[in-house]
Order: structure tokens, then C-alpha cells, then sequence
């Protein structure tokens, strides 16, 4: 009798996969986890597999992962997947992009005091922020981002973060 069920609920399984896995597949993966993080490579598996799905939630709250998420891909610069993560975050990079990516050279951040104003699709966002450079500085900065919406996630105006963080100057 077990076996019957076992096997039940593995044919269940396996046609649930087959049946959505294309679709899943196309989804975006979750903002929250970048390319680099150890546990990656398994959540795309089990989001591909349906076993997660992730969960709707607040726009503000979207909009300090994705500040977040630009933060740190210029933590991470040589990890894998680390440019195209900033890039899936930003709009309005410079013409000599991905160079002052390429040369942040910082090592740790920190984000705080973060209020967000959405309007439809557009955002403002204001924080302070704190940076660790590769040479061992700390450097603070109150910030003033603008964001859009675009294709499920809120994008950091690229041009509005360099305006106020002297670590993004050339």
C-alpha cells in the first residue's frame, strides 16, 4: 500500500514539474539572492522545480532589496554574475560603463535611515550609507536614489547614486 502511494505522489510530482517547469523557468529569479551566494544554485532549483515560489510583497520593501542588491554586486565585482546583477538594478549607467563598477573596490556596506515614496512606477528612496573600501577606509554619505519598475523589479537610477556617493566617483 505504501508503495502505491509513494508512487503516487512521486508521478504527481514529477508531472507537476514537467508541466510548469518552462514556465517557472522564465520567471525571474528571487532579487533578494545573487548569483554568488552559496545557496543560489539551489534555490533556482527548487523554484524550477515548483517546490518554491517566493511571496508578493510591498513595494518598499522590493525597492531596499534592490538598493540592497546594487550595494552588493560592487561588494562582490569579480564574483560571478556580480556586473549583470548591478546592471539587472540600474538604469541610466554612464557611457564608460561597466569601468567605475570594475573600480568601486569596496568591501562592505551598510545601509540605514532608508524611507521610500512610491508613485505608480517611480520611486524615490533616501538613506544613509556606509561604505568599507578595499584600503580599509569607512566612508558615509546621505544618499537620494530615484528608481523605476521595469519588468518586476525596481531599478536604482544609476546616475542619482553616483551623484551622491563619492566611493562611485571617478
Amino acid at each position: 500500500m505504501w508503495r502505491l502511494a509513494a508512487g503516487v505522489i512521486l508521478a504527481l510530482i514529477a508531472g507537476t514539474a514537467l508541466a510548469g517547469g518552462s514556465a517557472r523557468a522564465a520567471t525571474p529569479s528571487f532579487p533578494d539572492v545573487p548569483p554568488w551566494h552559496w545557496a543560489y544554485d539551489s534555490l533556482i532549483q527548487v523554484r524550477d522545480a515548483g517546490i518554491v515560489i517566493g511571496y508578493p510583497a510591498p513595494a518598499g520593501e522590493l525597492i531596499e532589496i534592490s538598493i540592497t542588491q546594487v550595494y552588493d554586486a560592487f561588494t562582490h565585482t569579480g564574483a560571478r554574475g556580480a556586473q549583470a546583477w548591478a546592471e539587472r538594478f540600474t538604469y541610466n549607467r554612464p557611457a564608460d560603463w561597466p569601468a567605475p563598477f570594475l573600480r568601486a573596490h569596496l568591501t562592505g556596506f551598510s545601509l540605514s535611515r532608508l524611507q521610500t515614496r512610491v508613485s505608480g512606477e517611480v520611486a524615490s528612496a533616501v538613506f544613509d550609507a556606509t561604505v568599507t573600501t578595499r584600503d580599509g577606509r569607512s566612508l558615509s554619505a546621505p544618499m537620494r536614489v530615484q528608481l523605476r519598475l521595469r519588468d518586476g523589479d525596481w531599478q536604482v537610477d544609476y546616475a542619482t547614486l553616483r551623484a551622491g556617493a563619492p566611493w562611485l566617483t571617478p
